[in-house]
């Protein structure tokens, strides 16, 4: 047990509150006895974590870290999640900011198949962000859904995705709707002489999903839109290794890991990080501005965990998205640079001239801020 990794948490104040929580969690996440349990020597010195801290935060907030060795990981997902924040999670004010992980265990993880790099040659795109959008709305026919991706794609845009609301109850419809909207995808990118890539949302009975997932790939489809919080983030990591395909993240009821900015997970920790441990080439997130309650710094934050140095792991394309315009399209350019994916759902379906005028005019602003 020499490797080590490192845990980061927020925890309530004051320091010596803090220092005792930070205490409670190496045992806790450990051997799970009380502080004053009578441990073997070589159980207290080579298991139990090692608390470090406190470090004053804000707002009476302290940081500790706790160290851990590394092979109580399991060289698993769950059983990290398990180690750092299984029990700890349930106490209330806890929060996981950051995990420092030794390479050996990263190397046990494939992460993204594709990432920033590999989708820019898969799609032929360089030096800009890629433009995507969201199929919608529920109750649309499969052949509506189908026009609106046709002239999304007639338009530029590169990536359309099913909104995560749309889902299958049975097989069948899972096949025939995907399988009407993949063909005007083909069909597009035949007459355009560029990829088109459409991305199924990957849902329904767990006993199906990889099923499902290798028909879409059989219709010549490249990959899929995938609920980590719904589906599990370790259910998600073991289809991306199995299958050489893109995954596209959703963070549909993942709200409930972060949404308390003192407990749970540090949002760009969740939507950064464990997103490319499982191997999500693409990370959507609510952009700040849009119909929900992040920051701009948060969302930088979360862009610069899904591109940053991480083991051998591909760095991961930031899709900031939720209620974004034309008006937020220089704003966009500013905070995430050329290897973003700009998510555009609601306003460019509606705008003047349907899916086909909002992709051009989504496009256009592209070229202002990336000129060739």
């Amino acid at each position: 047990m020499n490797e080590r990794l490192t845990a980061v948490y927020e925890v309530p104040g004051p320091a010596d509150e803090a220092a005792r929580l930070a205490r409670a969690i190496a045992f806790e996440e450990t051997v799970e006895v009380p502080l004053d349990f009578p441990l073997k020597d070589e159980i207290r010195d080579q298991v139990v974590g090692r608390p470090a801290g406190p470090v004053p935060s804000e707002e009476g907030r302290f940081r500790v870290e706790v160290d851990f060795p590394a092979a109580l990981a399991g060289g698993g997902l769950g059983t990290l999640l398990n180690l750092v924040f299984g029990n700890a999670s349930i106490w209330p004010g806890v929060r996981l900011t950051d995990l420092r992980l030794p390479d050996s265990l990263l190397a046990r993880l494939k992460g993204p198949n594709f990432g920033v790099e590999g989708l820019r040659r898969l799609l032929g795109v360089r030096d800009r962000p890629l433009l995507a959008t969201a199929l919608k709305p529920m109750g649309s026919t499969d052949a509506e859904l189908a026009a609106a991706a046709a002239a999304f794609f007639r338009g530029g845009g590169d990536l359309a995705k099913d909104d995560q609301n749309l889902v299958d109850a049975s097989f069948a419809h899972f096949r025939a709707r995907v399988g009407r909207i993949a063909e005007a995808a083909a069909r597009e990118s035949a007459r355009a002489g560029r990829p088109c890539l459409y991305l199924p949302h990957l849902s329904g009975p767990q006993e199906e999903l990889e099923a499902r997932l290798e028909f879409v790939l059989g219709l010549g489809l490249r990959g899929v839109l995938v609920c980590p919080a719904i589906v599990g983030l370790d259910q998600v990591r073991l289809l991306a290794e199995r299958r050489a395909a893109v995954f596209m993240a959703h963070p549909a009821f993942s709200g409930a890991f972060y949404a308390d900015r003192r407990h749970g997970l540090e949002i760009s920790l969740y939507l950064g990080t464990l997103a490319r441990l499982i191997g999500a080439d693409v990370t959507v997130f609510p952009n700040a501005g849009g119909r929900f309650a992040f920051t701009a710094e948060e969302c930088r934050a979360i862009a610069g965990r899904a591109r940053a140095p991480l083991g051998s792991l591909a760095p991961a394309w930031p899709a900031p998205g939720g209620g974004m315009s034309l008006a937020s399209a220089p704003a966009m350019a500013r905070d995430f640079g050329a290897d973003a994916v700009w998510l555009v759902g609601g306003r460019l379906l509606m705008s003047e001239g349907g899916p086909e005028g909002g992709a051009r005019a989504f496009r256009a602003a592209m070229a202002r801020a990336f000129p060739a």
